[in-house]
């Protein structure tokens, strides 16, 4: 409001010394333009307080879900690939092999080790 009233002595002595029209419209051109800098600025703020820490419009978060969605399908047809080997890919070892290595004493012996 206190610039409300300087403005308005100012435009009654700019009046008063009847300027011509060219400069009088620079004046008021000046003057719409810093009123509306602060009602926008004031908006803004108003509004910053009511929005999310980041802003998103309607086709970034979108993308984003389309992103997501696609992840999702990969990683399942993943989860599923390695489900679903075959028999012939799978490796086992033969009982000979495993006595030999001692493979079948390895984990006894690691649940073992707590009581002994």
């Amino acid at each position: 409001m206190e610039t409300m009233h300087e403005i308005i002595p100012f435009a009654k002595e700019m009046l008063a010394q009847k300027p011509n029209r060219r400069m009088l419209k620079v004046y008021l051109v000046g003057t719409v333009v810093a009123f509306l800098g602060m009602v926008l600025g004031l908006v803004e703020t108003v509004c910053q307080s009511f929005s999310s820490g980041e802003p998103l419009d309607a086709e970034l978060a979108q993308l984003m879900a389309r992103e997501q969605r696609a992840l999702e399908t990969e990683e399942r047809g993943r989860q599923e690939e390695v489900a679903t080997v075959p028999a012939a890919e799978q490796i086992t070892i033969p009982r000979k092999l495993q006595q030999a290595t001692g493979a079948h004493r390895s984990a006894g012996a690691a649940n073992r080790l707590h009581a002994s």
